[in-house]
């Protein structure tokens, strides 16, 4: 089963966690320097920059997983020599890095237009069968901790929390639809071909043509998010639950393109 098969090459494949534990490192040092960047020109200057670093970083990651695919799919002579090679999958980051940069940084631009323009477009069509729940949503995304977020809800009206609780499954399946249909992108950019839109429509041929695995890949890993989310939301009682709630959440995030690339790469 893939689902099993992926939580193994995962384990045995630890070391592509390595390049997201240093990269989130990176990133929240540079994204807290922004808030000290006093010019707007400047801010912006820094802030293209925290992006394209972000993109070169998704760059190697994703080539890495590639090459783990081909890992897997090599036949060593002893265990030894297969964890060697395990362990040398780091290698190939920079050189993703140099060959996937521009179509990398094209797609997740794609990706982030389409998500947003596809909500923009189903909460436009929303309100027209949906009633305004009247929810200061401002204050809802302004909420820093639950506590204040079940601060501000315990002010709502009955009423309105029904009305939000549609809307959020509403907009929960709208997320929910465009996570499926564009789930292998970038396993088929990197597999297929590095022509963003080329690669967009390799995606959708495939998610059709494995329609049923591709809807319980994307229904499972809804719903192993909403675990992780759970656990991250009581991992702030103590300093140990919170270690571990980033260990897992390293995990997960490894877990789940290890399981997208080695779907696509065995069934494509």
């Amino acid at each position: 089963m893939i689902i099993k098969e992926a939580f193994a090459v995962t384990k045995n494949n630890i070391i592509l966690a390595q390049p997201l534990v240093v990269y989130l490192i990176v990133i929240s040092l540079t994204s807290a320097g922004l808030s000290r960047v006093p010019a707007m020109p400047v801010y912006w200057v820094f802030f293209g920059a925290n992006i394209l670093l972000s993109t070169a970083f998704f760059a190697g990651w994703f080539y890495m997983f590639k090459k783990t695919v081909e890992h897997e799919k090599t036949e060593y002579k002893t265990q030894e020599e297969k964890s060697i090679a395990s362990v040398k999958l780091i290698k190939h980051f920079f050189p993703g890095v140099g060959e996937y940069f521009l179509p990398v940084t094209a797609g997740i631009l794609l990706y982030t237009v389409g998500f947003a323009l596809v909500l923009y477009l189903g909460f436009e069509a929303g309100t027209y069968f949906l009633s305004n729940p009247h929810i200061d949503f401002a204050k809802i995304m302004a909420a820093q901790t639950p506590d204040q977020m079940q601060d501000y809800l315990m002010t709502l009206k009955p009423v309105q929390i029904k009305l939000l609780n549609l809307w959020f499954i509403y907009l929960g399946g709208i997320s929910f639809v465009y996570t499926l249909l564009t789930m292998f992108w970038f396993p088929a950019m990197l597999f297929e071909s590095k022509n963003p839109f080329l690669a967009l429509w390799a995606n959708f041929k495939f998610v059709f043509r494995n329609f049923f695995g591709s809807l319980g890949i994307v229904s499972y890993l809804f719903l192993m998010n909403f675990v992780v989310s759970g656990i991250n939301a009581l991992s702030g009682i103590n300093i140990v639950l919170s270690i571990i709630s980033l260990v897992i959440t390293f995990y997960f995030m490894t877990y789940c393109l290890v399981l997208l690339f080695l779907y696509y790469g065995e069934k494509r």
